[in-house]
């Protein structure tokens, strides 16, 4: 029998956490009230008046029980944290499609009152959670007129919190006097057809929602609500309707805290939302929503003793929802859910607490097989070719495996036929550097933010930090190389390539003439190479670490060996096949981390929306994923889409996604969503 284990920290009770959250809590606000970090927001006349020792700590579980110290009844504007919860109800009255193509879910990497550029615009990088996509957002709640569409917005957030909710007028007030920036924003929009109506409607509507008083209490429950599949635990309500939960989750996680979206999710690793107020709310699924309230702001807008309490609470419990399950919990593990090798085995699928298998059993092979057949004809895409003529590349080869943490393989299509694995290898690369340097330094010179941007963008490491945003970007990727560590160029390819043959179970090679090839046409890496020298990001002979660089890009593997490796990474760091460690177990949350928010370049927002595990392409056309404690997924077919990802390889990996219910957010299968 073959067990397909649950996803252990988005499942377990919370019975091993209770007794000691109250005791952690008071710890927790002893430790940070008394210290003065942050500034309280100024720009708004009524939030300059909050007291910089208001501190409020409140949770709040999915069956109802509260626990909490110090300011939790104060009340505050909610400002940006309405964002979340408003775009939910757009969905309900417009579904996902319809608001999908009018609001996109891309990081942008910048603040959350950015005016982007017209060609971003247009390319949707925005989201709900920022304002240009927040106005957006507003702009969608139905009505028939002005009050009908308020009164609609105050009667969601009822149903969120428990109570009626009121305006704070003095706020609403300076936002519609001062607020120039928004009302610059929404023009924007306008102009470019984004939005329809009267700009005054749609903007004051928007700063009504941000004006609504609330307190810390308010808040947890609110975020409680959306931990328990949108149902008030305090009053057994629907909120929202259960199917959009997961959506407004996926946001959440990927964009809620603006430019420090990438560093939460890599340290906290839990959907959240914060606001000027200094407010922070964040939901651990099936378990509680968390919320502080601390008016001190950081360089980022972010409540200072706020971000503090989160990573302390997150580290705690082992709240990452990348925990992996050897790290020490609180809690115990859930049941396994199991198909068996029978002649009628079940398809493995993730389950939540309380859902309960209902899809027709068949064969897992045969499943795959359905989906080879469905997607083969799609002729969509072209094929990635370093030197024309230097390699035949047939665009008709297609192979999908499933390699389970179990050790099991189920492959169909072109399994054996080798391929490059290109960009996928930053992956690994980052591990291997994590190792080598341990995770603060490697911190001092490749971030953790998405960049909204293309794999080869250089902009934002000209224009912002000089630090590479992410390690999956090819910036970051040059910069993680140069930090492996090794006695010589040859010295630390070796090193490289036993990595992959502890991933893989046997021994792999560079393809030379491929090597060449990207050595004589890789001028823009050569550019990126110098720009991250010149801003110290990278040190030592330039062309070692290209040359480095370039052949961890150019080991020939086949779709086989990436299920095996997304398997390792979904089994901890351990090879299932072979029993040997290929990575220290407390990296492989980093990893899981940034495949996840930054492993698909501009599309990850969207991958995060539709598929939503931890994931990797490369041009080679391989897609890496990894459902952890579970299953490697992987995907090979070569003709990409306008974004480097295969088009195959992308429709594969949303319908495992969905009919397997695979989602990290999921509320099991989602056949008939």
């Amino acid at each position: 029998m073959t067990d397909i284990k649950n996803f252990r920290r988005l499942n377990t009770p919370l019975g091993g956490i209770t007794p000691e959250l109250t005791s952690f809590l008071e710890k927790l606000y002893c430790d940070y009230q008394p210290l003065n970090d942050g500034t309280v927001a100024q720009n708004i006349p009524e939030l300059a008046k909050a007291n910089p020792d208001w501190f409020g700590i409140c949770a709040v579980d999915v069956d109802g029980k509260v626990y909490d110290i110090g300011h939790t009844v104060q009340d505050f504007s909610i400002l940006s944290i309405s964002k979340p919860f408003v775009y939910g109800l757009a969905l309900e009255d417009w579904g996902k499609d319809y608001v999908l193509e009018r609001i996109g879910v891309e990081p942008t990497g910048e603040p959350f009152n950015s005016i982007m550029e017209p060609e971003e615009i247009f390319r949707r990088h925005y989201n709900p959670m920022v304002n240009a996509g927040a106005i957006v957002t507003t702009s969608l709640i139905k009505g028939a007129d002005a009050t009908q569409r308020q009164n609609r917005l105050l009667e969601m957030f009822r149903r969120y919190i428990g109570r009626d909710v009121s305006i704070d007028l003095g706020v609403c007030n300076s936002k519609q006097t001062y607020d120039h920036l928004n009302r610059a924003i929404a023009y924007m929009m306008l102009n470019f057809g984004l939005i329809k109506g009267n700009i005054d409607d749609i903007l004051n509507l928007y700063f009504q929602q941000c004006s609504l008083t609330i307190n810390c209490h308010d808040l947890a429950v609110m975020a409680a609500t959306l931990a328990n599949k949108g149902v008030n635990p305090m009053t057994k309500e629907q909120a929202i309707d259960k199917k959009y939960v997961k959506n407004i989750l996926s946001i959440m996680y990927t964009c809620g805290l603006y430019e420090f979206s990438g560093q939460w999710a890599y340290k906290v690793g839990l959907p959240a939302k914060s606001g000027l107020s200094g407010a922070i709310i964040g939901v651990v699924p099936n378990q509680m929503g968390i919320a502080v309230f601390s008016p001190p702001l950081d360089e980022r807008k972010k409540s200072w003793r706020g971000v503090k309490v989160f990573e302390a609470h997150s580290e705690r419990f082992k709240l990452h929802i990348f925990t992996t399950d050897n790290e020490e919990i609180s809690s115990p593990k859930q049941q396994k859910v199991c198909f068996t090798n029978s002649s009628n085995p079940k398809i493995p699928i993730h389950l939540n607490k309380k859902i309960q298998l209902s899809l027709p059993s068949k064969p897992l092979r045969k499943f795959l097989q359905e989906l080879y057949c469905k997607y083969l004809p799609l002729k969509d895409g072209e094929v990635y070719v370093s030197e024309p003529g230097l390699v035949k590349i047939n665009p008709d080869w297609f192979a999908i495996c499933i390699a389970t943490v179990d050790g099991e393989v189920y492959c169909v299509g072109d399994c054996e036929e080798s391929f490059l694995i290109q960009s996928i290898s930053k992956v690994f690369a980052y591990g291997l550097a994590l190792e080598d340097e341990g995770r603060d330094d490697v911190l001092t010179k490749v971030d953790v933010e998405p960049t909204g941007d293309a794999y080869n963008s250089i902009i934002k490491v000209e224009s912002k930090s000089k630090r590479p945003y992410n390690s999956m970007v090819n910036t970051g990727a040059i910069a993680t190389t140069s930090l492996i560590e090794g006695v010589g160029p040859g010295h630390k390819l070796n090193r490289i390539l036993e990595m992959y043959r502890r991933y893989i179970g046997h021994r792999v090679f560079v393809d030379t003439p491929i090597l060449v090839s990207e050595q004589n046409n890789g001028d823009r890496n050569w550019a990126i190479s110098y720009l991250l020298r010149n801003f110290g990001m990278i040190s030592g002979d330039i062309s070692q670490t290209l040359n480095l660089y370039l052949q961890q890009c150019s080991v020939i593997i086949n779709c086989n060996d990436l299920a095996l490796m997304g398997a390792t990474l979904a089994n901890n760091g351990i090879n299932p096949k072979t029993k040997e460690r290929a990575i220290s177990s407390k990296f492989v949350k980093d990893l899981l981390s940034v495949m996840y928010t930054c492993g698909m370049y501009d599309f990850a927002g969207e991958w995060v929306y539709k598929v939503g595990f931890p994931a990797k392409s490369g041009v080679g056309g391989g897609i890496i994923g990894v459902v952890p404690n579970q299953m490697g997924i992987a995907v090979f077919s070569p003709p990409l889409d306008s974004r480097g990802n295969s088009v195959r390889g992308i429709k594969v990996c949303e319908e495992l996604s969905r009919i397997l219910g695979l989602h990290i957010f999921a509320n099991g299968k989602e056949n008939n969503e």
